[in-house]
């Protein structure tokens, strides 16, 4: 399983807003989260076919702070051999504030510890070992974190908003900090693999241009993923959940 394909998912960051004013992210706990198991075929237009991904959701701790966790791997904990590859991101429970980012896979290891006023990032990749720090005030998450924050976003018809992300795949730390618009379209009904969902179309983009989404989400909160595409330079990955489990209620009505 190629990780890097997992930014598809950002879960998973401009079309036409339908309401006169900008809304704002949530500054607050997040009561609509809840745990949830979600099962992708990642790469649908790959010729090689998809690849599978599990993307988990599950409340934990980390140095004492309260966080939603999500990470993504491959279904088959054995598939990547002696390398334990995973995509983990935490997010603060109160106010959906990244906390860390942690990217495991052969011959890459990638990490962000965000603290107030900077994020502090290392990478390691073949033999090379660079640490750097940058200057960022309230960032939004991005990567796996992206999903519990739309998720937990009060998504309509016409809703938008912006804030500024840090973007692990940047070309250099010049770059790494960018706003983003996330807009969203009309309800809509959504053919899954376990039947049809009423969803909303959200569409993620920095204003950089150096990446674009294309999601489709539940439209009832918490508003989960149903498929995304994601576009980045010549990279086009286009994925479908093929499976969402979530805690004490029904993804949809099949």
């Amino acid at each position: 399983m190629d990780l890097l394909r997992s930014a598809a998912f950002l879960t998973p960051l401009a079309f036409l807003a339908c309401l006169p004013r900008a809304a704002a992210p949530p500054s607050s706990g997040s009561p609509t989260l809840v745990p949830a198991l979600i099962e992708w075929k990642v790469g649908l237009n790959e010729k090689e076919g998809p690849s599978p991904l599990v993307e988990i959701v599950l409340p934990a701790t980390h140095r004492g702070v309260p966080v939603w966790r999500i990470i993504h791997r491959d279904p088959d904990p054995t598939a990547d051999g002696s390398i334990n590859a995973y995509d983990l991101y935490d997010v603060a429970t109160d106010g959906l504030r990244p906390i860390r980012s942690v990217m495991n896979r052969e011959g890459l290891y990638l990490s962000l510890d965000f603290e107030p006023g900077y994020v502090a990032i290392e990478k390691r990749e073949g033999g090379a070992r660079v640490r750097s720090e940058v200057p960022v005030h309230e960032p939004r998450p991005e990567g796996p974190g992206l999903t519990v924050f739309v998720a937990a976003l009060p998504l309509q018809a016409g809703f938008r908003t912006s804030f500024q992300i840090v973007d692990r795949w940047a070309a250099d730390d010049s770059s790494r900090v960018k706003w983003v618009d996330l807009q969203v379209g009309e309800q809509q009904v959504v053919p899954t693999t376990w039947g049809r969902c009423n969803g909303f179309e959200v569409t993620i983009a920095p204003r950089d241009g150096s990446f674009h989404i294309r999601q489709s989400v539940l439209a009832a909160p918490p508003h989960y993923p149903l498929n995304t595409e994601y576009r980045r330079g010549e990279l086009l990955a286009v994925s479908e959940v093929t499976r969402l489990v979530i805690a004490g209620q029904s993804a949809c009505t099949p």
